[in-house]
């Protein structure tokens, strides 16, 4: 059987995906000899690697643990955690996988300035007067949200929830969040603003509700609050440990044992067409140049970098539309970096992610530790630590209440101090004292952000945003084929069912990938699976009801 190269460029969780999805079904009527190329010369995983602190690490123990931003696996997530499943973990004759790794929170926490928290658990709504319950379960006590206000929000919830797909298309797609969820008589509400409205937005999705999808948003949005109020459903997942050492590391070893060469420190500089399709792609290494030639390529990147490597390349006269789509798409970007507090005593604060939906910053986090095996820790910087807070920051266009500065202004350590003080004035509300400046053993923010010879200001060029689903973007947004012969696409900004810039996305996309090569290649493997959307069937009779009416150009009306 003669074996077809693929060569995969960029090694993050798409790349990797892409790799063992595609390693899985080899040999059934197609062999194929695989290459994976990340420029990242140090740790496999993009975004979601692990991010040792530079030299804090003492007596033979490893450095402590930064992390690019917390990890977070929503109940909803399918492909990647089939994909988890089949990575080996820990001694073969323990039939252990990294997917075992996976803990579940049972609490979701809105921490608030001096305020009382949020904690939300409820049940799972099947009318509308459900929803309605819930939410004022959640939101009405403690805040000053109006019986009104959450009466309104249930129904803009439950008109996503009984659209009908072809609604969400054609009409909620060129909406965004905010049009949708904001009538002029809350205009001025900030309660309403910052709970319902930027809370679930900017926090758990980094977008900006004055611009992101409407369908994108709402979709996302059913998905976290349908599995908020199923008890019976884990909404929050999160790993046993640091990233890369519970999940990425065992990944990239499990890839390379089974035939894949994996190429760091190889970044991906120009793309060479030749008839219609790709000759090569230059690849910069500590080596120096080379031309790398492959059957088949599948581009792992970025949107950004995407944009970047085809503005490198000449692709003669306009070879594919999808091209100048995805230059137009790398302007749709948005930060979401994270920030570690060591502490030398655990502080858990609450058994899963917590949303700070008053920040300014609009900042999200997890006590970390709580859910790690102890080794990881105890065997890690100088002994003495044994918490770990990880939080983001969404928002870097506003000022923070403390220290009064625009975000991306700020040095480094202002970001820390001012994040900590946030967070300490909110989760110490109602005279508790959980977090104490004597427990800080120290801070480590996410090197992607700072320029350290620029006097720790914050570099642009450096970071590793996130691809925003603005509103009416769905139609720019690429396929995995986009009509070169040769070349697919696998990142979180192609069209899939996901349909958000996540991890689950872009193990999705892999999959996509991986499927249209098994077709090109007329290979006899089963393609990889691909779930939708989780949406209860005790919906579906509202959504053919909604379907009926949108063919007629009616409006959404609710009944069945």
């Amino acid at each position: 059987m003669a074996r077809l190269s693929v060569a995969i460029i960029g090694g993050g969780v798409a790349g990797m995906s892409a790799a063992h999805e595609l390693m899985r079904r080899s040999g059934h009527g197609a062999d194929y000899e695989i290459t994976v190329y990340d420029a990242n010369p140090v740790r496999c995983g993009g975004k979601a690697r692990s991010i040792p602190v530079p030299n804090s690490g003492t007596d033979g123990r490893d450095d402590l643990p930064g992390e690019h931003g917390f990890r977070f696996f929503p109940g909803f997530y399918r492909h990647l955690p089939d994909t988890m499943a089949h990575i080996p973990y820990g001694d073969p004759k323990d039939d252990w996988n990294v997917f075992k790794n996976l803990a579940v929170a049972d609490r979701l926490e809105i921490p608030r300035h001096n305020q009382p928290p949020l904690v939300i658990s409820a049940r799972f709504p099947r009318t509308l007067g459900d929803l309605v319950t819930d939410f004022k379960a959640i939101f009405l006590e403690h805040t000053d949200l109006t019986v009104e206000m959450i009466e309104f929000f249930a129904e803009r919830i439950w008109q996503i929830l009984t659209s009908c797909h072809e609604r969400r298309l054609k009409q909620y797609e060129g909406m965004t969040w905010r049009e949708f969820l904001q009538p002029e008589k809350f205009d001025n509400d900030k309660a309403y603003v910052d709970l319902l409205i930027d809370g679930l937005s900017r926090s758990l999705l980094a977008n900006d509700p004055s611009i992101a999808s409407l369908r994108t948003t709402g979709d996302t949005n059913i998905q976290l609050i349908l599995g908020m109020v199923d008890p019976g459903h884990p909404t929050d997942r999160l790993l046993n440990g640091p990233t890369s050492k519970v999940w990425l590391d065992p990944w990239f070893d499990y890839l390379t044992s089974h035939g894949i060469t994996y190429h760091l420190g190889h970044k991906a500089t120009e793309i060479t067409f030749a008839g219609g399709q790709v000759e090569s792609v230059t690849i910069e290494s500590d080596n120096g140049s080379q031309e790398v030639r492959a059957d088949y390529f599948i581009f792992a990147l970025p949107v950004e970098r995407m944009a970047d490597l085809l503005d490198a390349s000449p692709t003669g006269d306009g070879l594919v539309r999808a091209f100048d789509d995805i230059r137009d798409l790398k302007s749709q970007v948005r930060w979401m970096n994270g920030v570690q507090f060591f502490l030398y005593e655990d502080v858990p604060i609450t058994h899963g992610h917590m949303l700070f939906a008053d920040s300014p910053w609009a900042i999200t986090g997890i006590s970390e530790a709580q859910f790690w095996s102890d080794e990881h820790l105890r065997n890690a910087g100088d002994g003495t630590v044994n918490g770990v807070l990880s939080f983001c920051i969404s928002e870097w266009d506003e000022k923070g209440r403390f220290n009064g500065k625009i975000a991306r202004d700020c040095t480094d350590q202002e970001l820390a101090k001012e994040v900590w003080e946030e967070v300490k004035q909110s989760v110490n509300a109602g005279g508790k004292e959980l977090l104490e400046d004597s427990n800080l053993h120290s801070w480590f923010f996410d090197p992607d952000m700072i320029d350290s010879e620029n006097g720790g200001k914050l570099k642009l060029a450096d970071s590793e945003p996130l691809f925003i689903n603005t509103k009416n973007s769905w139609q720019k947004r690429p396929d995995v084929t986009i009509g070169v012969p040769n070349m697919l696409l696998a990142s979180d900004y192609i069209r899939t069912y996901t349909d958000v810039a996540c991890m689950e996305a872009a193990n999705e996309a892999a999959r996509r990938a991986v499927n249209a090569l098994l077709q090109m290649t007329g290979s006899r493997a089963t393609q990889c699976t691909l779930w939708p959307l989780h949406e209860p069937i005790i919906f579906a009779p509202f959504r053919w009801h909604d379907k009926h009416r949108f063919e007629h150009g009616k409006k959404w009306d609710g009944k069945i």
